[in-house]
């Protein structure tokens, strides 16, 4: 099959690596894979080759299957040449009510939360197309006890120019904790995907020790997660958390909300579920600290969990459907 999407752009984003992850598989498969998006840009950080083409040349290029992920390509999307229509849905932010207009496109959910929102909120039904994770990339991490004066690092994502990734509250919780004597070092990555994003970090400033780590190489970011001890996730509305399933394959014990993590963190299971406030946080941080026990387990079953999700087991699952 030729399969294509029409992105915004090619930056490092939630959603613009899931269709690099996906077309990886799909090419190992023997299907082509395009990417379209307004500039044609190739990615930066991607390693593969995917061909990337202008959305002005879409024409030129008939599909078995086209995906977009934002309702403004609709249009794009109606007037190609394809067989099947696809909207991905990975944001729950975003107002898909345009869609009950055009019976012809069909939607996926990229996780139960916006599965949910679909069905309740637009009267719309999904298909199940939840994940992933590129498991043979992340291996867990060996939690060896703590020596006599070394810190629990505590990492989150660094997206700060987004609150709704929820960086600061993981700040105020880690810095509430060392005020309190609590020997912490917090970790933020992220890798700017414009002058604003890089200003805010530019501007950022803590009391808690920190490392901020920019434009990490993706390719191994499970070395980046295994400098940590416990990751914390405090999103609202998101989709799916890549970065918290990716600290979960990882073998880090994951703190999260339920934004974008239901099909995977169970509480007390695979993680600690908290609600969206840095005093919630902060306790469970606490708690995994003086429960190195729990903390192990937590970090074990949260492996094991993730597993189900795995690109490649999705991307043939999208196949099948298609």
């Amino acid at each position: 099959m030729r399969i294509g999407v029409i992105l915004p752009n090619t930056n490092l984003y939630g959603g613009v690596k899931r269709f690099y992850e996906l077309g990886s598989v799909f090419l190992k498969l023997g299907h082509e894979f395009i990417i379209f998006t307004p500039e044609g840009i190739p990615s930066s950080w991607y390693k593969g080759h995917i061909e990337t083409e202008t959305l002005s040349q879409i024409s030129a290029y008939p599909l078995d299957a086209l995906f977009i992920t934002e309702i403004r390509f609709l249009e794009d999307l109606l007037k190609a040449d394809v067989r099947r229509r696809i909207f991905y849905f990975v944001r729950a932010s975003d107002d898909i009510r345009m869609l009950k207009k055009h019976p012809e496109v069909e939607v996926f959910a990229n996780s139960t939360n916006v599965l949910e929102i679909a069905r309740r909120k637009y009267k719309i039904e999904a298909f199940e197309a939840f994940g992933g994770i590129n498991t043979r990339s992340y291996y867990s991490k060996e939690l060896k006890p703590k020596q006599a004066g070394e810190p629990y690092t505590i990492m989150c994502f660094g997206r700060l120019a987004e609150k709704k990734k929820g960086t600061m509250l993981v700040v105020k919780a880690c810095e509430q904790l060392y005020k309190k004597g609590y020997n912490l070092k917090l970790l933020l990555f992220d890798t700017p995907v414009n002058e604003k994003a890089k200003a805010k970090i530019d501007n950022f400033r803590t009391k808690v020790p920190y490392e901020f780590v920019l434009n990490h190489p993706v390719e191994r970011n499970v070395e980046l997660y295994h400098k940590a001890d416990i990751f914390v996730a405090a999103e609202k509305k998101a989709g799916y958390s890549n970065t918290g399933a990716e600290a979960m394959a990882s073998g880090i014990p994951l703190i999260a909300t339920s934004s974008g993590t239901r099909d995977f963190l169970i509480h007390n299971e695979t993680g600690i579920v908290v609600s969206r406030w840095s005093c919630k946080i902060r306790k469970a941080i606490v708690y995994l600290i003086e429960h190195p026990g729990v903390l192990q387990n937590l970090a074990k079953n949260g492996r094991k969990k993730i597993e189900e999700f795995d690109w490649e087991a999705l991307a043939n699952r999208i196949i099948a459907h298609i």
